[in-house]
């Protein structure tokens, strides 16, 4: 099942204008149950009224949050959410004959008594709230609200938010329509909540209700352009360039040590802020810095990986994140585990819709995986992130189902053949034309429902970049790659960061002099690590060095504290 896996309803002027909803939005209300959806009405009546008007109310939904979200019915039974409002409230009211109702936990009366209800509220020193439904009032715990009664709801049915689709018409709905992924407005709406939704329906009531379960919103084949965002960078004027938090297959290219893997961090860093679950299979170790924020835990990282079944144990807490540290397989190891864990990720996806994206670094390595085992492109629901040097290599499926794409400059390997991949694949003009001049720190958004590509600079990230961390900390390079200390490396030879960092703080003061002279340290940061961050502060300190601005032993414990930082404290 693909599209919204819940869908949270208000009652009064959006299911029905009535006391009941219609045959036809009770027929509506079936066939969307019956395609595995889950429906959550969220009403600011009192239960027992409901129950009185609609008694198989229960039976039409999987869940109830009623009094504005402070009760909820579900199989296991109703519950306050929180303590009710104190009682001598009520009795305030009626002795100055005021027609008051009690819920189990809320007050509810007519709108024109909103001064009084205030005033007594005052008097007796209460933590309450008031909150308007069009001409009715309810006086409700402070804090609780639509949303705070649903996210409690979608736990318990194991749904996320970012899978919720919500639909009201009245003033406090704002807070339903915020807390679900995707805000629906009926026609018949106010305008502070039409305003804020990102749908709003041609039809009023129950009869939006139908013509909204039965389009394509609810199945996913239309995307709509939600309010959240996630931001890119900054374009012209200052404005910022960003691209949807849901519903996006997104495609990050550009030639080898372009940028991609810090984009592609950058955009799982907000993610989970954002509370999405995120999947990002690391094939060379790239993003193990990740798992220092909060929800995103690393798994992996060592010759034998984790049990498909370790993996989604963890996935299946729907609320984390994981970075799945490949580095250390061979690639056809690789292929075989992507292979095998692939089919039960996409299951969790369609049984609850998490993880929410789905982030393939590496992504030209597919067609492996792809020949192994049938995996469906474009991947149903949620988000989906490819970043390959070598788009061309992509599965054909992948590339026709792009929304978008994210180009950054250079000339590294395979930026030419990336460039005329994203122009005959992407059906745009060369992207390098939309910024000739472009830098590192630069990239351009493609987008498939913009005319012309969006040119900006790179946003900040959190978390420091560190490209192929496995590789270059443990893994042994290349003799061409590897570091030389003194002449012909009589002094060592650094085959890796560890022996990199053993050997700085072995060599003696003249071959630590001469490195510095000639820039070696720096370069061969820049040129085999790529890290240009790190080599740019390197090269500070050889001039320091050079200058003898500094002290020999603070450059050297300066230049080790760097390595520590950037690689092995990860």
């Amino acid at each position: 099942m693909t599209g919204f896996k819940a869908i949270a309803l208000d009652y009064d002027g959006t299911l029905t204008e009535g006391d009941r909803p219609t045959d036809d939005v009770l027929e509506a209300l079936r066939a969307t149950r019956a395609e595995g959806r889950r429906l959550v009405l969220v009403t600011g009546r009192i239960l027992d009224e409901l129950r009185q008007v609609f008694p198989e109310v229960e039976d039409e939904f999987d869940a109830i949050v009623a009094e504005n979200g402070a009760v909820i019915a579900t199989v296991d039974g109703v519950a306050d959410v929180v303590a009710p409002v104190a009682p001598e409230l009520a009795s305030a009211l009626a002795a100055r004959d005021i027609p008051v109702r009690s819920g189990r936990v809320i007050l509810a009366c007519d709108g024109e008594h909103a001064t009084a209800v205030f005033e007594e509220i005052g008097r007796h020193g209460l933590d309450a709230q008031v909150v308007r439904n069009r001409n009715a009032l309810m006086v409700i715990p402070s804090g609780v609200t639509k949303a705070t009664g649903l996210l409690e709801v979608l736990g318990e049915l194991g749904v996320s938010s970012h899978c919720t689709l919500g639909v009201g018409d009245a003033e406090n709905d704002l807070p339903l329509l915020e807390a679900c992924e995707v805000g629906v407005a009926v026609a018949n709406a106010v305008d502070r909540l039409a305003e804020g939704a990102d749908v709003v329906l041609e039809e009023p009531d129950g009869r939006g209700i139908v013509e909204l379960l039965r389009g394509p919103v609810v199945s996913g084949a239309r995307r709509v352009d939600a309010r959240r965002r996630l931001k890119l960078g900054v374009g012209d004027g200052g404005r910022p360039v960003t691209v949807p938090t849901s519903h996006l297959s997104l495609l990050v290219t550009g030639g080898s040590g372009s940028g991609k893997s810090f984009v592609v961090g950058m955009l799982v860093e907000q993610l989970a802020q954002l509370r999405y679950s995120v999947l990002v299979l690391d094939r060379e170790g790239d993003h193990l810095g990740l798992g220092s924020r909060r929800g995103i835990v690393v798994l992996g990282g060592l010759p034998d990986p984790p049990p498909v079944e370790e993996v989604m144990a963890v996935l299946d807490h729907r609320f984390g994140s994981v970075v799945l540290d490949l580095s250390q397989l061979p690639v056809p190891e690789q292929d075989a585990y992507v292979a095998r864990l692939l089919p039960h990720v996409l299951e969790l996806r369609r049984a609850c819709g998490s993880p929410h994206w789905l982030v393939f670094d590496e992504a030209h390595a597919l067609a492996g995986p792809v020949e192994l085992v049938e995996i469906p492109f474009p991947l149903p629901g949620g988000g989906s992130v490819f970043a390959t040097y070598r788009p061309q290599d992509l599965p054909a499926a992948i590339r026709e189902g792009l929304d978008a794409v994210i180009w950054l400059p250079g000339a590294g390997e395979g930026a030419p053949e990336a460039v005329r991949a994203v122009v005959d694949g992407f059906g745009v003009g060369d992207p390098a034309a939309a910024g000739p001049d472009l830098e590192r720190g630069s990239a351009v958004l493609l987008d498939a429902h913009r005319a012309e590509p969006q040119v900006f600079e790179l946003g900040e990230r959190a978390v420091p970049h560190i490209r192929h961390w496995h590789r270059y900390t443990d893994s042994e390079l290349s003799p061409e790659h590897a570091f030389y200390f003194g002449e012909a490396g009589r002094e060592g030879i650094a085959r890796n960061v560890r022996e990199f960092h053993r050997g700085l703080r072995r060599i003696d003061v003249r071959t630590l002099r001469g490195h510095a002279h000639r820039s070696d340290l720096s370069r061969w940061i820049a040129e085999i690590l790529q890290v240009r961050e790190l080599a740019a502060l390197v090269a500070g300190l050889e001039a320091d060095l050079v200058r003898e601005e500094r002290a020999e032993h603070d450059v050297r414990a300066e230049l080790l504290a760097l390595i520590e930082e950037h690689y092995l404290e990860v």
